[in-house]
């Protein structure tokens, strides 16, 4: 293809030869120009956006300077260290709370089966002591010692569910126990003690095989511990009096009752109305004669309840004339 160009007065005739291959160069070289300048204008209105408006760049392209970069990574390694702070605090108030238990287990746990406690929750040990320490490591980035931060996390988590669970263990283990005040009133005086004391009757000295709770007639006796009730009976003795069957070979015994709401072979809860003060069979007046047998033997109750300070306790043998049995 061939074309003519006449300029104007002179009449001057210019021929152009176009050809496929010439279009081809001419229009590769004004794409090429259309290009070159968009990418020009890119960049440029990037650079008026984020000197303007940063965020708008962000938007629009995700492109960020190095100042925000750093000001990001701080902001990350402030919040990361807040996180850190408040694990550490959490496993600090976790160890006082697992002290106040051991003392409270300690205490709460009866004396002939403290030993089967240290069992439960000790033993030999040992091992490299490795504790969780929540701390950034500078020179570490950001998201290692995030990674690192999750991983302990987790550790700690697997670590309480067990510690949980063993806690609930022994919190279900002492509640079996008969370790609970055994009337229903406010714990007040006991008239008789366990052990050698002057009998109310003989005047000679007699062994006391329980605990005399001073109440008055009618007032609740309760369960000390869950359990369930293996006797129900009658005697010259005891009067009514109730047997309780618990975990680790305990037995308690409930004497001297005017009335029983429980039969053999109930489950009784910790603390549950079982039957009411009295004074039948060999008693001087209204009270609870209380004893605990472990596998058959007879147990001072002062060893296994958990109850005020022992100077509560009458101490034998002076006579007790208001209130005794046996």
């Amino acid at each position: 293809m061939q074309l003519i160009w006449v300029s104007g007065a002179t009449s001057k005739v210019q021929k152009f030869n176009i050809t496929p291959k010439g279009l081809m160069k001419i229009g590769l070289a004004i794409g090429t120009f259309f290009v070159l300048c968009g990418i020009g204008i890119h960049f440029i209105g990037f650079k008026m956006a984020l000197q303007v408006r940063p965020d708008l760049a962000r938007a629009m392209g995700g492109v960020v300077t190095f100042e925000e970069l750093d000001a990001l990574d701080v902001a990350y390694k402030e919040e990361l260290e807040r996180l850190q702070a408040q694990l550490t605090k959490s496993i600090e108030k976790i160890s006082e709370l697992k002290t106040l238990k051991d003392r409270f287990a300690d205490v709460a746990t009866p004396a002939p089966v403290k030993s089967k406690l240290t069992e439960n929750t000790g033993g030999a040990r040992g091992g490299p002591f490795k504790p969780f320490v929540f701390k950034i490591d500078p020179n570490k980035s950001v998201d290692k010692n995030f990674h690192e931060t999750v991983l302990s996390s987790k550790e700690l988590n697997l670590i309480l569910t067990k510690v949980k669970n063993d806690w609930s263990s022994q919190y279900d283990w002492l509640n079996q126990l008969p370790i609970g005040i055994p009337v229903a009133s406010q714990f007040g005086s006991m008239s008789s003690n366990y052990g050698m004391r002057i009998d109310p009757f003989t005047k000679n000295l007699a062994h006391h095989s329980g605990i005399d709770f001073q109440a008055s007639p009618g007032t609740g006796i309760v369960a000390s511990g869950y359990g369930t009730i293996s006797k129900v009976s009658t005697d010259s003795i005891y009067g009514k009096y109730v047997e309780i069957s618990h975990s680790d070979g305990f037995v308690s015994k409930y004497a001297h009752a005017q009335k029983v709401f429980v039969k053999p072979g109930e489950q009784v809860s910790k603390g549950q109305l079982i039957a009411e003060v009295g004074s039948t069979g060999r008693s001087t007046g209204p009270h609870l004669h209380y004893e605990i047998i472990r596998n058959g033997s007879h147990l001072n109750p002062a060893q296994v309840l958990l109850m005020p300070r022992q100077a509560n306790l009458p101490t034998n043998p002076k006579p007790t004339t208001a209130v005794a049995s046996q």
